[in-house]
């Protein structure tokens, strides 16, 4: 979470003069270096002074603050897009005076150059020589201004649209800040994410479309007055022509845009499934789900293609229309002049040609696209507004507290009355020496930011000396009621009275679900309270249930932005027992943590997460039970050494289940059904609920019990990535070397493919795959016979008007030899008699066939295309998918879920609609390019010498630009995760972040990944302008050449051949560089499917029966696995039989040489400490890891055995319990296997019938994202039940009582030894009184069976491994376990 900033290089633009601005001279250095070697991070130059997020995200912020007010006080709805309009309204009009230069002065005015020219070529010609030269030198020097000016103008608009960007991601980021909790709980982060990656790219082509809304209108004026002049009505039907295709167009732009929130809605959906699916694959993996799981994956994707494939047909239309669009409007004109009878010439047709193609590219390109983009920017425009407007979180609630939040942040020592003088010097010596605090910023790294809370603590410690009388209470409650959501019915809390006093220790205990997380809520100001008010007086220090950790070292996490303070470091240290782990990590507290904490165990985790509680120096402590997720022998040192000792004299608020503390507190809240009951003793709450005084009992005999560390993690047994114990075996080394892999793979692994140029064959690879290679040739073909038809049109055109001019001159010369007054009728009649020669007639048949057939070989062209690259889209996606699920356990433990997920929503979005859109384009262009140069070459050979090495120097130049473009473009890529990860952490600890006041901290760290991400994207738009820029400069160079041959080699031509020449190499200006601009993102995009093949190539598990619809060739040969016989395993007797088990091939293996039998029917506990390999047995029975040896199970190899049968048959209660989004139903029977009543019987087995009845809509009732709306307690209660229905001779349970409260606890155990009373039971156990009465024990140690016998035979031996753990939980604890196992020996054996 902390970027330490290094020095970048200053930007050259910064300091490049005008000269090389225009010209582009300053990029040169960085074409070099992209051209020698691969570009890496620091190559990068640093983004512009205007470019930096701060600035940009400031300017927004004030503009959107300054909207809300004006939208209060004029009762309208604020509007984004008008405060994004005003916050840019500078650079937006410095765009529109360019548009000017470029729309109305340049291109208007190269046509009528063009038809002077021409005018010289006539046959009748008494043009001047001279004023030939000077209409070619003219067009020459238009085209060159056009070159500078116009690709100025893209990049400025480019660069505006990036700015914009940044803009709204620093104020969506400041936003979800401030989100409340309610807000939060129903935007689920992905959504937000989505926001900032895909919603505000639809920035950048509105900054170029915006101005021709204005300016193609108006033009489309200018030159119908013009055409008007030239040629009368006849250039009025060919401009009606254009604006009957302008709404058609508009209208399916309007459709795109409507289909493109439906894709969006369709992928949000899509993306969030997957996402669920990667945190919950082990899950999957063990109940052997994968086959539902891949049925609703395919229909979220095909829904979501039917909605794409509609709009890829409109665009097929769209690209059609730009080909038959000018074509068609000089065709009506051409037409109409000849029924007028009006003079025909081949320069006023090339005129009115000019200025079609203009009225094309503005009106019905330009102007069309912008209707669209506009309409689908507004609908983003939309959704970033409506997650502006989100409900914030008010600490309104709280009073006090506010000045504290700043005063809790101040690095003084804890402040009392006597001390506050001697801090108010600290506080202005800090403020002095502005230099020292940079230069210590710099070293603590980023996450100071104390420094900048202290200097407003100042004022706030003045305030409080005079002002602020001291009570003696911490936090007072006056009627305060609750509720998560306005439209709940019942409250969470309901009226709460409640003080608590300064410098004591309160427990807070009750029931899962019974609001003890909310209670502390009320405190953060997290929930809304619906009456009442708390006061809290003081700062506050919080640490969360669900531990939250973030991507960096181990130091940041618990430093969390404050000074490192070596003495108060250690002692929190030691309060927390990280000394031991830290020893284990490799490289100390500076490991860095994988994303959301994935290379830690679940008890490192929550012991980090309060350390950070602990190190953050406050007066008040709000721990949410931190207690419940490490073993018994180190609870009990967190909560003496840690709460008791360390916090001492602070207040506390303690939430927890482990009752076994509650004797050694000041006083117990204990909250029911959300109405609080206050004792300020034991004795009382006994008085008042005796069965507490029973679970006590219970409690102490066990839970001062263990010694197992629990981890809990992202997964492994439903946790800890594998590795972790894998590595605490191994003396803790490979844990980092395989960070340092993840960092280098960001560099390699992420983009690993993606390198170099892309090798041809994925191209064909891409059609193959999808559908065939018959089909993309048929493709090919429809490309050229639609070309083959432009082309002819084009030439066609001039050789009818040349034809005409002909036949008009030879009249003429017939009628000179007459008197004059027969003249006048002569020439009437023959001008009516040309379009009445039969010749003519033919020749607009043949004419209006050529035009008819363009349009629809075109269409059918863009339909057939795009069917094809739909097939294929879809059929990726599945193949991925399919791969993906099917592929081991380690590839998900080694893959951050951000990486697989971008491979979902980034990869398959740009192989869905970016692929097929640049293919298309560049394949149109290209067509385009060559039919223009066969054309002009035809016209005169002599061309095809500057042509030809002109194409070899694009190529040349197209090359050059590849190498560095594609490195930037990757780096682009590196560059946007981080900005991502960080707004998913920030998004899942925001309570712990709002608790420490960290905003700031946060803030500048988000701008500082925005920054360097915009420094990419600013090279990228620069090295693809230049690039364009230099290509133009070579078109300008073959306008000039071509129309200087002309003039230079007198009169052999007809002005139709000339005008022919000109207008076909002026088309291919704009043509060849986006052509070549598409072709590099058709390489671009071509990445992502290279990105999907490297996925869809994983390798499966070995053993699976159902290995997806797709198998390549050379695996179908491979034998299936046998079946399992239908009713295996009758019995449950499991035999390892030399068993060795590793992570991966190069890992030290973590279970070695194991033998063991286990006879039907027996419960087995297993114990060990932390990293004994205790869930690797687990893992070894599901084979989800590589495992060496035999593992039987009623005499089966289970190597043997399908993994499908195989994981189907053994039952498995995993560690944290995972549910998926969907129905209950779903979450118990995928399948449908079960009628109703076991299901309900199931529920009512584990006690929630009720709860389910309650909901209201029974089995079909929706479990939200993750099951949120279900407590822990619950959702551990319906993994038991999804075991009760299976009914399996075997059954896992990786103990996960930690985070249940006695009662529950209570009634899984009962339901388990009822239920499974015949099953063969493995429990891997964290509190011994749990497998007490078990019938064998196995200790486990680094990966061995060190003992393996009943309890009470291993407590005999006194110096037992087994014996030590149990006098661990202290001498009474001992006492009481001793007698459970001899009386459960007694009731088996008989004897003792």
């Amino acid at each position: 979470m902390d970027s330490t900033k290094t020095r970048l290089k200053p930007n050259p633009r910064e300091k490049a003069n005008i000269v090389s601005v225009l010209f582009w001279w300053w990029t040169i250095s960085l074409f070099k270096t992209g051209y020698k070697k691969t570009l890496q991070p620091d190559d990068l130059f640093d983004p512009l002074k205007v470019d930096r997020a701060n600035l940009l995200g400031d300017r927004l912020d004030r503009r959107w603050n300054i909207e809300l007010e004006n939208s209060k006080k004029w009762k309208r709805s604020p509007s984004l897009s008008r405060t994004i309009f005003r916050t840019f309204l500078w650079e937006y009009s410095m765009l529109g005076i360019l548009q000017i230069l470029n729309e109305f002065v340049i291109r208007l005015g190269v046509p009528l150059m063009l038809g002077g020219l021409l005018r010289y070529f006539r046959k009748d010609s008494v043009e001047l020589y001279e004023n030939a030269l000077w209409y070619g030198a003219g067009i020459c020097i238009a085209t060159g201004m056009y070159v500078i000016s116009g690709n100025q103008t893209i990049f400025g608009a480019y660069h505006v649209g990036a700015k914009v960007r940044v803009a709204v991601c620093s104020v969506v980021y400041r936003k979800a800040l401030r989100l409340s909790k309610t807000a939060l709980g129903e935007t689920a982060p992905g959504k937000v994410v989505n926001l900032v990656a895909n919603d505000v790219n639809r920035f950048d082509y509105v900054s170029i479309l915006i101005h021709y809304m204005w300016s193609a209108p108006l033009s489309t004026l200018i030159v119908a007055y013009i055409l008007y002049q030239e040629v009368g009505f006849a250039g009025l039907i060919g401009i009606a022509a254009v604006f009957v295709v302008v709404p058609f167009q508009s209208y399916t732009g309007k459709l795109s845009s409507k289909f493109r929130l439906q894709t969006a809605i369709k992928t949000d959906e899509r993306v969030r499934l997957m996402d669920e699916i990667i945190s919950g694959v082990q899950v999957i993996k063990m109940y052997a789900w994968e086959k539902p799981f891949c049925a609703m994956v395919e229909l979220a994707r095909k829904l979501e293609l039917r909605v794409v494939t509609k709009s890829s047909y409109i665009r097929g239309i769209y690209m059609t229309f730009n080909l038959f669009t000018t074509r068609m409007a000089l065709y009506c004109t051409l037409v109409s002049m000849l029924m007028f009878g009006s003079d025909l010439t081949a320069d006023k047709i090339f005129i009115v040609s000019s200025y079609f193609s203009i009225l094309a590219h503005t009106m019905a390109g330009m102007f069309v696209r912008g209707v669209a983009e506009l309409a689908e920017c507004m609908v983003a425009i939309r959704r970033l507004q409506g997650f502006l407007m989100l409900d914030e979180f008010q600490g309104s609630n709280i009073v006090l507290s506010k000045a504290y939040c700043s005063y809790a942040n101040s690095d003084s020592k804890r402040i009392s009355k006597q001390d506050l003088p001697y801090i108010d010097d600290d506080v202005d010596n800090q403020l002095e020496p502005q230099e020292e605090e940079e230069n210590s910023k710099k070293s603590i790294g980023l996450m100071v930011g104390a420094n900048d809370f202290l200097n407003n603590t100042a004022n706030f410690i003045e305030e409080e000396k005079h002002s602020i009388p001291n009570p003696n209470w911490a936090i007072n409650m006056i009627n305060v009621t609750a509720k998560w959501e306005e439209k709940q019915s019942e409250n969470i809390l309901e009226n709460l009275n409640l003080e608590i006093e300064k410098g004591k220790l309160y427990a807070v205990i009750g029931m899962v679900g019974n609001g003890k997380s909310s209670f502390l809520s009320a405190i953060l100001g997290e929930i809304t309270l619906t009456e009442g008010e708390v006061k809290v007086n003081g700062g506050i220090s919080y640490a969360s249930q669900e531990p939250w950790v973030f991507g960096s070292t181990v130091r940041q996490n618990i430093l969390f932005g404050q000074p490192y303070e070596r003495q108060r470091y250690q002692k929190v240290i030691k309060a927390c027992a990280l000394s031991r782990d830290f020893k284990q990590f490799p490289q100390g507290d500076q490991t860095v943590v994988g994303e959301r904490g994935s290379s830690l165990s679940g008890g490192q985790k929550a012991r980090i997460n309060l350390a950070r509680a602990l190190y953050r120096q406050s007066d008040i402590y709000l721990l949410d039970d931190p207690l419940s997720a490490v073993d018994a022998h180190v609870s009990k040192h967190l909560f003496h050494e840690c709460i008791q000792r360390y916090l001492a004299g602070k207040t506390r608020i303690l939430a927890t289940h482990q009752l076994q503390y509650i004797k050694e507190v000041d006083a117990i809240i204990l909250i029911e059904q959300g109405k609080i009951k206050y004792f300020s003793q034991y004795q009382y709450l006994l008085e008042y609920r005796p069965e507490y005084g029973v679970l006590l009992a219970t409690k102490n005999e066990t839970t001062d019990d263990t010694f197992v560390e629990k981890p809990i993690n992202m997964r492994q047994f439903s946790s800890s990535s594998n590795r972790s114990r894998a590595t605490e075996v191994s003396s803790g080394g490979t844990d980092d070397e395989e960070e340092e892999e993840d960092a280098e793979m960001l560099y390699d692994g992420l983009e690993g493919t993606s390198r170099g140029v892309v090798k041809g064959s994925i191209f064909a690879k891409y059609f193959q795959t999808g559908a065939n290679l018959y089909l993309a040739f048929t493709v090919l073909c429809l490309f050229i016979i639609t070309q083959f038809m432009v082309s002819l049109n084009d030439y066609f055109m001039p050789f009818l008007v040349s034809y005409v001019e002909a036949l008009n001159y030879e009249a003429k010369h017939v009628s000179w030899n007459q008197t004059d007054e027969n003249y006048m009728n002569t020439t009437n009649t023959h001008e009516y008699s040309v379009i009445k020669d039969n010749m003519v007639m033919n020749y607009v048949y043949i004419y209006t066939g050529i035009v008819l057939a363009i349009f629809f070989v075109g269409i059918t062209r863009s339909v057939v295309f795009y069917k094809t690259c739909m097939i294929c889209s879809q059929r990726l996606h599945d193949m991925m998918f399919s791969a993906l699920i099917r592929t081991g356990m380690r590839f998900f433990d080694t893959n951050p879920s951000g990486r697989i997920l971008n491979r979902f929503s980034k990869d398959v979005g740009a192989i869905d609609e970016l692929l097929p859109k640049a293919i298309l384009d560049s394949g149109q262009m290209y067509m385009l390019v060559f039919g223009s140069l066969i054309v002009t070459c035809v016209v005169n050979p002599i061309f095809l010498v500057p042509v030809v090495s002109i194409v070899g120097i694009f190529y040349w130049i197209r090359k050059v630009y590849l190498k560095t473009s594609k490195n930037i473009k990757r780096l682009e890529g590196i560059s946007r995760s981080p900005v991502f990860t960080h707004l998913n952490a920030t998004l899942n600890g925001l309570t712990t972040i709002r608790a420490y006041c960290a905003q700031d901290i946060l803030k500048r760290e988000f701008d500082k990944l925005q920054d360097t991400h915009m420094s990419t994207i600013y090279m990228y738009i620069v090295t693809s302008m230049a690039f364009a820029f230099s290509l133009d400069m070579f078109c300008f160079l073959l306008i000039s050449i071509v129309t200087f041959v002309f003039l230079l080699l007198h009169q052999s031509f007809t002005g139709g051949e000339v005008g022919l020449a000109i207008t076909q190499v002026m088309s291919m200006t704009g043509l060849i560089q986006w052509g070549m601009r598409q072709s590099a993102e058709v390489t671009n995009q071509m990445m992502a499917v290279e990105r999907v093949f490297e996925y869809i190539q994983l390798p499966a598990e070995p053993n699976l029966k159902d290995r997806g619809a797709y198998v390549k060739k050379k695996d179908k040969t491979l034998a299936l696995p046998s079946n399992a016989p239908k009713t295996w395993p009758d019995q449950g007797c499991i035999k390892f039989i030399n068993v060795y088990m590793r992570y991966a091939d190069e890992d030290p293996p973590v279970l070695n040489s194991l033998n063991l039998v286990i006879y039907p029917g027996e419960k087995v506990g297993i114990v060990g400490r932390t990293g004994a390999g205790k869930s690797s047995l687990i893992s070894a029975l599901f084979r989800l890891a590589k495992v060496e040896g035999i593992i039987e199970i009623d005499g089966a190899d289970t190597a043997l055995i399908a993994l499908e049968d195989l994981r189907r048959n053994i039952s498995i209660i995993p560690q944290d319990p995972v549910l998926f989004s969907g129905t209950l139903r779903r979450n118990l029977d995928p399948f449908n296997e079960f009628p109703d009543t076991d299901l309900w019987e199931a529920l009512e087995e584990v006690e929630l019938k009720e709860t389910v009845t309650t909901n209201g809509n029974g089995l079909e009732s929706r479990v939200l994202d993750r099951g949120s709306n279900y407590s822990v307690g619950q959702r551990q209660l319906v993994c038991l039940a999804r075991a009760i229905l299976r009914n399996n001779r075997i059954l896992m349970l990786d103990e996960a009582t930690a985070n249940v409260d006695p009662h529950t606890d209570a009634l899984i155990q009962r339901t388990i030894r009822k239920k499974f009373a015949t099953c063969t039971m493995l429990t891997v156990a964290h509190r011994l009184n749990t497998i007490m009465d078990s019938d064998k024990i196995l200790v486990m140690d680094k990966g061995r069976m060190s003992e393996y016998d009943h309890p009470h035979m291993l407590l005999k031996n006194s110096y037992s491994q087994f014996t030590l753990l149990v006098r661990e939980t202290g001498p009474d604890m001992y006492n009481q376990l001793v007698k459970m196992a001899k009386q459960a020996y007694a009731n088996k054996y008989g004897k003792t």
